[in-house]
């Protein structure tokens, strides 16, 4: 499909060109917009005016942001404002904070939808994967929080499951070579009572390694 001019010049802010030395910039190939040298640099241009709205001039709703984004000398204010807020969900007054991952990246991608139109992707914006959306915010300083991983709580079942765990798998290393051994050189030997005993010695084994993982799980998904 043809390409809107803002995903040709990689700038799908579609930022006008002014004095500002923005990063990734590229041969400036457009008279009026700037051309970045990937999409990342032109949504990080875009989530840094955005931060700068927020900063420096005290914009933080839908309805501050766009007017001063796309003002009504030159756009349909108030249909831009409608659109994201149906793109986003935010109400055109709600409070939001572009410091804030999900508000700067909700915003970012309306933006980008709106200034381009429909593209042939799924997401928000319709034009850019997450991956892209997500490397444009991180160089603009915003990323998402990772989810901090507590210690395994010394209990009866964390130490009864570690501890199973421990000794089911020193077992199975110890009767490895014997079991390999057996099996490789006595095939036809073996009794049908001690092939019953291997197989429900490693079995007991897995269940036991099994036990020991599922607490692990529980206590990280927060359900021990």
């Amino acid at each position: 499909m043809a390409q809107p001019r803002g995903i040709r010049n990689q700038n799908p802010g579609n930022l006008r060109k002014n004095s500002d030395p923005w990063q990734g910039l590229a041969a400036q190939t457009d008279a009026e917009f700037f051309v970045f040298k990937s999409a990342a640099y032109g949504i990080r241009a875009l989530a840094r005016t955005l931060i700068t709205y927020q900063d420096k001039h005290n914009l933080n709703t839908v309805a501050q942001i766009i007017e001063r984004w796309a003002p009504p000398s030159e756009n349909d204010t108030d249909a831009y404002v409608s659109h994201v807020c149906a793109l986003t969900g935010f109400g055109a007054h709600d409070l939001l904070d572009m410091q804030h991952y999900a508000d700067l990246r909700m915003l970012t991608e309306a933006i980008i939808r709106h200034e381009n139109g429909k593209g042939p992707l799924k997401t928000i914006n319709s034009w850019y994967d997450d991956a892209t959306i997500d490397k444009g915010l991180a160089l603009a300083g915003v990323e998402p929080k990772t989810r901090a991983v507590g210690k395994i709580p010394v209990t009866k079942e964390t130490i009864g499951a570690t501890a199973t765990g421990g000794v089911g798998v020193s077992q199975l290393a110890e009767a490895a070579p014997a079991v390999m051994d057996a099996m490789t050189n006595a095939q036809d030997s073996l009794t049908s009572g001690q092939i019953s005993r291997i197989v429900v010695g490693v079995l007991l084994v897995g269940l036991a390694v099994f036990i020991a993982l599922s607490q692990v799980k529980k206590h990280s998904d927060g359900t021990v």
